[in-house]
């Protein structure tokens, strides 16, 4: 009875209240909204054309102050990644991050669960995006700043392995990822590479039904999961690190740039990195299938071609070029990633149209599109 006389007393002083503030009851107190910030999840991964391709994806976020520790932070919360920084300071137009010991970036991905949107397989890719994305996101909120990386409190920031640089000096500004796949070129020894011993099939641990590699023995390639599609084609590149001729073999998907790379152990097996890693055997006699048209080879369905131009891009995407009987005939084969497509704003043909003219570089007219199903 006293518990019930007490709620309705509590119950008329509010009415009460009411009835003073003329039958207006007050809004309630809200906390600070703090400052709006732009996070940048940068995929480039050292292609120059990310915005052709809907590499970079942005969303808004909220911090209480929009410091480079707020955005690391709110970079974790959105990725799944740890963006941990032992400081950040801002100072006359540059910005200095320390990158923690435990970050995935320093540390990796160990038995981390990462998130859908955000799943990388290798380390290079791992750590250029974060880089990438660091970067990209302090620069879309502080304005033109230089950002320099170190780790260890101010020590150069370095990596056992990342191609195509793996150590970032203290006192040199980050430039982006494209700004140095772009520069790496000059560190291979491409040019007269003989690329003849790669030929052949050559399939994980020898084994049937696994993880393959085609390889034309001029340098081009592609890559197939043990399902048999294809999962990417390029381009090789020779680097003779040590000048004794036995360099290595770096593959290019002639967009997002460098793969993987490999070493000869013998003539019939290599391995891929720099350790013991994935060891594939060549396969001799089994028959290079390419269910890819135009990526390597052309059809023998054809006569009379003459290869004018050759483009293997990623995520399935092919183009090549052929002069054929005095005529220019233009074949694009693709596969489109639907994750590419701008939701609701562009039709398949539309997108298509836009995929085309990227690569190839010409302007698309009357596009005709056979199969229109995603």
């Amino acid at each position: 009875m006293r518990k019930w006389m007490t709620g309705l007393l509590a119950a008329a002083m509010l009415l009460s209240l009411v009835a003073c503030s003329g039958g207006e009851q007050a809004p309630p107190e809200t906390e600070s909204s703090g400052q709006e910030i732009t996070l940048v999840a940068d995929f480039s991964n050292g292609s120059e054309l990310a915005e052709e391709f809907d590499l970079i994806q942005t969303e808004t976020g909220i911090a209480e102050e929009a410091t480079p520790g707020a955005m690391a932070q709110a970079l974790s919360e959105w990725s799944g990644l740890d963006f941990t920084l032992n400081s950040a300071a801002v100072e006359e137009g540059a910005v200095t991050v320390d990158w923690a010991a435990d970050s995935t970036l320093v540390a990796g991905l160990d038995d981390r669960e990462q998130k859908e949107e955000f799943s990388f397989h290798d380390i290079d890719s791992l750590r250029w995006f974060m880089m990438d994305s660091l970067y990209s996101t302090l620069t879309a909120n502080l304005g033109e700043v230089e950002v320099y990386y170190t780790m260890d409190g101010g020590q150069d920031l370095s990596f056992d392995e990342l191609y195509p640089v793996n150590l970032f000096p203290a006192d040199t500004p980050y430039l982006g990822s494209p700004f140095y796949f772009a520069h790496a070129g000059g560190q291979g020894e491409t040019d007269g590479a003989d690329f003849s011993r790669t030929e052949g099939v050559w399939r994980l641990d020898g084994e049937e039904d696994t993880a393959s590699i085609y390889m034309d023995g001029e340098g081009g390639f592609i890559a197939y999961y043990a399902s048999g599609s294809v999962e990417a084609a390029g381009y090789l590149e020779y680097v003779d690190e040590y000048g004794d001729g036995n360099g290595r073999y770096d593959m290019y998907d002639g967009e997002l740039g460098w793969i993987n790379g490999f070493y000869f152990d013998s003539d019939t097996q290599i391995h891929m990195g720099n350790g013991d890693g994935p060891v594939y055997i060549r396969m001799d006699g089994e028959p290079a299938d390419n269910p890819v048209p135009g990526a390597l080879m052309y059809s023998p369905g054809f006569t009379g071609l003459t290869p004018a131009d050759v483009n293997n891009d990623f995520h399935g995407g092919y183009f090549y070029e052929d002069l054929l009987d005095g005529s220019l005939a233009i074949i694009v084969t693709a596969a489109v990633a639907n994750d590419f497509m701008s939701a609701g704003e562009e039709t398949m043909e539309e997108y298509i149209a836009r995929w085309a003219e990227v690569i190839c570089g010409w302007e698309i007219r009357d596009l005709a599109v056979q199969d229109g199903g995603t």
